[in-house]
């Protein structure tokens, strides 16, 4: 079964199947075509497999599966467990002292300006601020094990990014103590 259908569009403007062959830009990587095409609703045990066959740590719970990617912790879960969307965040704790939530959003709502995903936003943990790197996929028609193991792929990697660059962004933010 192709990753893709598609078509082109033929003289007159009508829609024809595109070549039997499809292209290679179309077909799945190796870490990809282990994994079936068969869509059922998606769940934390489906996850935590998808990790493992993915040769991630991972943890889980009830509502929630955690893994780590170079010494980042990510969260993937459903908030309610009934939601049509899963979140994939990290959570960055922000290097020094003195962030106040509005230097924290100063510094996302940069973020969020110029990128699409992760979504960033403060929020209070135990009397700190920290920041929380989160992407969202609409889950709730089920998905595959191949689009869970695509989902997460895309999720870790662009939390990876923030948790890299957002450090940096929230040392600009600082005024030098005088």
């Amino acid at each position: 079964m192709p990753e893709w259908k598609s078509f082109t569009v033929g003289e007159g403007g009508t829609a024809m199947p595109a070549p039997a062959t499809p292209t290679p830009a179309m077909e799945p990587d190796d870490f990809a075509a282990k994994w079936g095409t068969e869509v059922a609703e998606v769940t934390i045990e489906r996850i935590e497999n998808v990790l493992k066959g993915d040769g991630l740590p991972h943890g889980s719970g009830e509502f929630i599966a955690v893994t780590e990617l170079e010494d980042v912790r990510f969260q993937i879960h459903r908030e309610p467990a009934d939601s049509p969307w899963l979140q994939i965040e990290a959570r960055i704790v922000p290097v020094g002292e003195g962030h106040t939530e509005a230097s924290l959003q100063e510094v996302a709502n940069r973020w969020n300006t110029d990128h699409l995903q992760p979504t960033v936003f403060p929020i209070e943990n135990s009397d700190e601020w920290v920041m929380v790197a989160a992407s969202r996929f609409f889950v709730g028609e089920g998905l595959s094990d191949r689009q869970i193991h695509a989902m997460l792929r895309r999720g870790l990697i662009i939390g990876l990014s923030a948790a890299r660059e957002l450090p940096g962004l929230l040392g600009q933010d600082r005024t030098p103590e005088e």
